[in-house]
């Protein structure tokens, strides 16, 4: 099929005529929101509605449907609404992001689905092309877009963009894009996300399909000519000799490829089913080991599975995507967010619009978690892991002598922070620094020191880089401890929101969240609320 009538039979498959009563309206746009909306993602819906309007432009709710009276045509919605499935004056037919979302399960799937989903869609197109923990909303991210009002060539940043959610919509909505990461791996799948929305449909579909019926031979290849003797030594704690043997072989055809975006794309396919032939156990967030049997050729199987799956998840999803109207930049690097002046200086003071979501304090060992594919795509030897850990924004993975360190840095800080954070991170020191207290409680209240200074750092890095009045979205979490048997939250978004008024940030509003439920394997690690923190610059 081509992405023509792929399309068209989306459209037709899921529109239906009006209500007689709604239709006799002729003259208003009827909308039809997502029915499995939390609350707060209800309330962005109105937002972004009313942010496509103008201002004597009325929204009224009638029999469940919402009607505006406008001039503006139908397509000019269909082509930016989020939360809204379907909308129309006679007929009502699904927006773009709904034809994106009935993708999700690849070609055959949305031929076959008779039905429109009944539960959110996250991992439609390319947000699914790898496991990676703690994963951004594709839905929060295009919304907040719609909200801000930025034009469409508009220029997006994410200074902590992890697997390149918001660079991903950015680019896939026709703006331009500008994202950083300190963890290799991000940067990588980040990069594939974003430049793969504005790939030709037909030509990703041809490339992918080429390399894997003619172009990969899989000859075997020594380990040695791929990995150094330190990073070899260490796989093979991790790996039986076969799958080590296998994943050299996959490497080696994947290294042949001289087009960078199908050379990445390749890489972060091996990159997904690394876990599952690795000796890692599979639900675990640390690397934590249990031997299992391994079949010779199984990492093979698994990565032209894997290949071919997302082949046919993307190439659907590009059938669908509308082309941007001009070939909107994209610069994605690799450096530590609390330096992102630095990092693109070229772009102070003319960014329009800030998306990212930090991560949570002391919540995930980010590195630690990715460390296997690290290695093995030879994105960060495993000697120099340790050091880079220490550098992340969240990490929890220090030394005694570290500890040490970030607690003095702390104290020579501390007057930077505003004092309800202070006064919680040396609540938790005084019982924590005690004796008889596990390293990880004795650990926190130097991380927490650390992060929140880090943080600090980072938004008025960040801040630096916004044209002013631009606005800045911070999407974080909350988590807790306990001291002396009682449990304290740690309410990283009202210690954020306040970081940010003293770095230069302008308040808006805090608008708080529903955690929504995540089918991922680092579901159990987050936090216990979150929220949307709204400034200006």
């Amino acid at each position: 099929m081509t992405h023509m009538q792929i399309t068209e039979t989306i459209r037709q498959k899921f529109s239906e005529s009006l209500p007689v009563y709604l239709c006799q309206d002729s003259d208003s746009i009827k909308f039809e929101m997502k029915p499995y909306l939390q609350p707060f993602e209800k309330e962005l819906a109105i937002r972004e509605l009313r942010a496509l309007l103008s201002d004597k432009e009325r929204i009224v709710e009638k029999y469940g449907y919402y009607l505006v009276r406008t001039e503006k045509s139908d397509e000019y919605f269909k082509q930016r609404l989020t939360y809204w499935q379907r909308l129309g004056r006679v007929y009502l037919e699904p927006t773009v992001q709904k034809s994106l979302e009935l993708t999700q399960n690849g070609l055959s799937k949305t031929n076959e689905q008779q039905e429109l989903h009944k539960a959110r869609r996250l991992r439609y197109g390319p947000h699914d092309l790898h496991e990676y923990r703690g994963k951004f909303f594709p839905q929060l991210v295009r919304s907040l877009m719609n909200i801000s009002g930025i034009p469409d060539n508009a220029f997006v940043l994410d200074p902590m963009c992890g697997s390149g959610t918001t660079p991903c919509e950015a680019i896939a909505t026709g703006r331009s894009a500008i994202a950083v990461d300190l963890n290799p791996l991000s940067v990588l799948i980040a990069t594939v996300k974003s430049s793969v929305v504005i790939e030709n449909p037909e030509r990703f579909l041809d490339t992918v399909s080429r390399y894997l019926k003619k172009r990969f031979t899989f000859k075997n290849t020594s380990p040695d000519a791929i990995w150094s003797q330190d990073d070899y030594d260490y796989l093979k704690r991790w790996f039986d000799t076969e799958a080590i043997m296998d994943l050299a072989t996959i490497l080696t055809d994947i290294r042949k490829i001289p087009e960078p975006l199908y050379r990445d794309f390749f890489l972060v396919c091996l990159s997904n089913i690394i876990r599952s032939v690795s000796w890692q156990k599979d639900d675990d967030l640390r690397v934590r080991k249990e031997v299992r049997p391994y079949d010779p050729g199984n990492a093979i199987a698994f990565f032209n599975k894997q290949a071919q799956e997302q082949l046919d998840k993307i190439h659907t999803y590009l059938c669908v995507l509308p082309r941007p109207s001009f070939h909107p930049s994209l610069t994605i690097r690799h450096g530590d967010a609390v330096k992102i002046d630095e990092i693109l200086p070229d772009h102070r003071g003319k960014v329009d619009l800030l998306i990212t979501s930090p991560p949570y304090a002391t919540a995930l060992p980010y590195l630690d978690t990715d460390r296997l594919s690290l290695i093995v795509l030879g994105l960060l030897p495993w000697k120099q892991h340790k050091e880079t850990e220490l550098v992340m924004v969240g990490t929890r993975e220090v030394s005694e002598h570290q500890r040490q360190d970030a607690w003095e840095y702390y104290l020579k800080r501390r007057k930077e922070l505003p004092s309800i954070v202070t006064r919680l991170i040396e609540k938790i020191a005084k019982h924590n620094h005690g004796d008889n207290v596990g390293f990880r409680r004795r650990n926190l209240p130097a991380l927490l020191g650390k992060y929140y200074l880090n943080m600090l750092d980072a938004m008025r890095s960040a801040h630096s880089m916004m044209a002013v009045g631009a606005h800045g979205y911070y999407v974080v979490g909350n988590n807790s401890t306990t001291v002396d048997g009682q449990k304290i939250e740690i309410p990283t978004d009202k210690f954020l929101f306040e970081i940010g008024s003293i770095v230069g940030w302008h308040q808006n509003e805090m608008i708080p969240m529903e955690l929504i439920a995540s089918r991922d394997i680092f579901r159990g690690n987050r936090g216990s609320a979150e929220a949307i923190l709204c400034f200006r610059a």
